[in-house]
């Protein structure tokens, strides 16, 4: 019988989902010791080093296929003018800035400035956007995508790249698609010490310290992984490759198990639900490298069925990977669980929330829409199960018998079949060769695939580079030494003296404590009705840290017992790091909550993360062809009628035989464009024809156009038996206006005088320029600033406070930097 649909939130629901979070927070606190001893240590960098190269190329890649766009996205002279900026692009970040129009541009005054660096929402195009600044902006961008590659003052060009990144998309987005895959691994590639192997630094660093006879060589005392000092050298011998820290690495690993998951959950569409979602997008002509009909008309529906749920339920449980690298690691390093009444309790709680949303498959749907509801009921089942049977084992292996023949199931053999990660990674390196043989989307899917780099053990790795360093090194290339032996070199000891081994710990119960003041304050910030109070959620945090710090800062000071693993960091630097983590992660998981009924305050939840998600510039947006493929193939056509009246058929549709061209082998991100406006963000399509209008008088002397028309096109998706899809396009396509305007008479929609002047025309004549303001931004400064949040500033000016008290404690337990 079919459970009736929700109409309100469930107090069983709420309750159930109150004992989940306690149960989680609880078995984190519970598993505190294995966590630290996992986040904390420090790692081989080769694998942290490659995946800088691969996702340092992909970038480059993607900005190259953005540059032919650049001027249109982030100038003055492109999709959104100067004056414009504020009210589509700027946010809290530029209210406090003139327009140029009514006020003069730049900063009204310090208390402008100081919400401007408080909303987190940086771009230097906010202050100059002319094509030369942006050609500047753009070069300085490539140029730190380079050194990030070679590794070249790593730690800076991977921060400038970042900066950059996110300054670029803040002032122009109109061609957004996969951004997001950059954005969030980019951020966490600023945090690691990602130079520290196959980089400028290390090869600049090892040969200082060789001229110094400090570098220990591949074939000495050592054999390049570092040596206590001796008799013969009395300051020790330093490593070629210096032990990193592994917390970067696993949000890294985090990250792409939420990218895989949320972007499987979200395809939840009746398409992926029948099977034919694939069958749909071989048929997107903007996307298809190849017109597909022949092959979908020869494979017929069942193949690419089957193929369709394999990639949808491979991508909704990929974050067992992250599961299956915890219990590889913790078997690796001899980390047992801690057993106790309390965790196998917490464990049954947990189970039993998950139980009761499972009895409720209506309250996990987005909408009527949505059919995945009652598969996230079956995996939070079949979860809630798999808890029980693993507490009712008490850590012994389960025994099933298949008729004659018993199974021994026990951890690793989950770790051989279901968790294999020949399994997940081996499915996932098919499914990204086949969808770049079939699709161009963009080099965001590479740069996804290169995060596979870091789930990957490092002696593999070092071993593959190691036989192409031996190949080019028979070239003739000049390769270092020890990249030209037959074997990989190990990665620095963990035993030498200047590596932290402290025992100092947080005591569980300052933990807890932290914990419920920062969940306290999340609750008291999300239950009042409206916007959330911010100012709650962020003195929780503020206090619990500076509690924590000045505890962690006075057990630092007394001596405590040698620990057997090897930190990256002394006690206040662990500290931070635990810190940054768990923010960025309660934020990731925050900002992925799902937007259902039974959720009520999810909006407000959100909203509590929002400011680190500007700052951090990590969108979680994961929804490629979700919920389903479109239905309809769909183009944009621009025309202009000139002030003699002759119609100008700019020719932008995709379905042209001059536009659509197989094989499609070249991202060309004016199709993104293109369908953004017409699809998923039609409220461009004003703006672009604006900036039509604005580009045909720079064009012709300061002559206006009489009127710019934008239309959708869209016919159905071309059926495998039709043949030519552009035929079929132009015999089915419906048009329907998004935007006509009056160039004469529509705001922002002539060249401004500073744009004439660029250009060599004269001013405009008198009240000529139409400019239109939303009501939410008026004029004067003093109203604008009466909306705003006077204490916004102080939050950020807190954390930096905090974050220096943290630098000037952690100076002395720093490790001594090799010259």
């Amino acid at each position: 019988m079919a459970l009736p649909a929700l109409q309100s939130p469930s107090p069983l629901l709420n309750a159930a989902l109150v004992v989940a979070v306690i149960a989680c927070i609880g078995l984190l606190l519970g598993e505190r010791e294995r966590l630290r001893r996992l986040l904390l240590r420090s790692i081989d960098p080769r694998p942290l080093a490659l995946f800088r190269v691969a996702f340092g190329l992909c970038l480059l890649l993607g900005a190259l296929e953005v540059a032919p766009l650049r001027h249109y996205l982030f100038s003055d002279e492109g999709l959104v003018p100067s004056p414009a900026v504020a009210q589509l692009y700027g946010r809290e970040a530029t209210v406090g800035m003139g327009d140029g129009v009514r006020s003069p541009a730049g900063f009204a005054d310090g208390w402008a400035v100081a919400h401007y660096v408080a909303s987190g929402r940086w771009s230097p195009l906010f202050h100059w956007d002319s094509p030369a600044a942006v050609d500047l902006v753009y070069g300085v961008f490539v140029a730190a995508c380079l050194a990030m590659i070679v590794g070249w003052r790593t730690r800076l060009s991977t921060t400038v790249a970042w900066l950059l990144f996110a300054g670029l998309l803040r002032r122009g987005d109109a061609h957004w698609g996969g951004e997001q895959v950059y954005a969030a691994f980019l951020f966490l590639l600023m945090l690691s010490r990602a130079g520290a192997a196959y980089s400028v630094d290390n090869w600049l660093r090892c040969r200082r310290l060789a001229r110094r006879g400090r570098l220990c060589l591949a074939q000495g005392p050592g054999e390049g992984a570092g040596s206590p000092p001796s008799s013969a050298h009395p300051e020790g011998l330093a490593a070629i490759y210096r032990r990193v820290p592994a917390w970067p690495q696993a949000l890294m690993i985090v990250q792409l198990a939420i990218c895989y998951g949320a972007n499987g959950w979200a395809k939840h569409g009746p398409a992926w639900a029948r099977g034919d979602a694939l069958a749909d997008a071989l048929r997107l002509d903007r996307f298809a490298r190849l017109d597909w009909g022949p092959l979908i008309a020869a494979l017929g529906p069942w193949p690419l069925r089957v193929a369709a749920w394999s990639v949808l339920w491979w991508e909704r449980l990929f974050p067992l990977v992250v599961v299956a690298l915890w219990l590889r690691a913790c078997a690796h390093l001899g980390l047992p669980a801690a057993r106790s009444r309390l965790r196998a309790g917490l464990w049954l709680a947990l189970a039993a929330a998950l139980g009761i949303w499972a009895a409720h498959p209506e309250a996990m749907r987005a909408g009527t829409g949505d059919t995945a509801g009652d598969d996230r009921a079956i995996v939070a089942g079949l979860a809630a199960l798999v808890i029980v049977a693993s507490v009712a084992a008490r850590g012994r292996p389960l025994r099933l018998r298949l008729g004659a023949r018993e199974r021994r199931v026990d951890r690793a053999w989950c770790l051989r079949w279901p968790l294999s990660l020949r399994l997940w990674l081996g499915f996932g390196l098919l499914f990204h060769a086949l969808n770049a043989l079939l699709f161009n989307v963009g080099a965001f899917a590479l740069a996804t695939l290169a995060a596979y780099l870091v789930l990957l053990p490092p002696r593999p790795l070092a071993a593959g580079v190691q036989v192409l360093t031996r190949a080019l090194a028979r070239r003739g290339l000049p390769i270092p030494a020890h990249l030209r032996g037959d074997a990989p070199i190990a990665a620095e000891r963990t035993d030498l003296p200047d590596l932290p081994r402290d025992g100092v710990a947080l005591p569980t119960t300052a933990l807890a404590a932290a914990a419920g003041l920062i969940v306290i304050g999340g609750l008291a910030a999300v239950a009042p009705e409206g916007s959330p109070a911010l100012g709650r959620w962020h003195a929780a945090w503020l206090i619990a840290a500076a509690a924590l710090l000045l505890l962690q800062h006075r057990s630092a000071k007394r001596p405590a017992p040698p620990s057997d693993t090897t930190w990256s960091y002394g006690p206040i630097g662990r500290l931070a790091a635990t810190g940054v983590a768990a923010y960025h992660l309660a934020a990731l998981l925050l900002w992925q909550l799902p937007r259902w009924p039974s959720l009520p305050r999810r909006d407000a939840a959100r909203a509590l993360v929002a400011p680190w998600i500007e700052l951090s510039h990590t969108p979680q947006v994961w929804a490629m062809f979700a919920p389903a493929p479109p239905k309809q193939s769909r183009d944009l056509r621009a025309t202009i009628r000139d002030a003699a009246g002759v119609e100008h058929d700019l020719g932008t549709e995709l379905h042209r035989a001059d536009n659509l061209r197989y094989p499609y082998l070249r991202q060309d991100r004016w199709r993104k464009v293109h369908e953004n406006v017409v699809g998923a963000r039609p409220g461009f399509a004003r703006w672009h024809a604006r900036y039509l209008c604005r580009r045909w008088a720079l064009a012709n002397g300061g002559e206006a156009a009489t009127s710019v028309t934008i239309e959708r096109l869209a016919a159905p998706l071309t059926p495998p038996e039709a043949g030519d899809p552009i035929a079929y396009f132009r015999a089915h396509a419906e048009a329907d206006s998004l935007a006509t305007i009056d160039c004469a008479t529509e705001p922002f929609a002539q060249p401004d005088d500073e744009l004439r002047a660029r250009h060599g025309l004269p001013p405009a004549p008198p009240r000529t320029l139409h400019f239109a303001w939303p009501k939410r931004m008026p004029a004067d400064w003093e109203v604008r600033r009466r909306s705003l949040d006077p204490w916004a500033p102080l939050w950020p000016l807190l954390a930096l406070l905090l974050a220096g008290a943290t630098a000037a404690a952690a100076r002395s337990h720093r490790r001594s930097e090799d010259p």
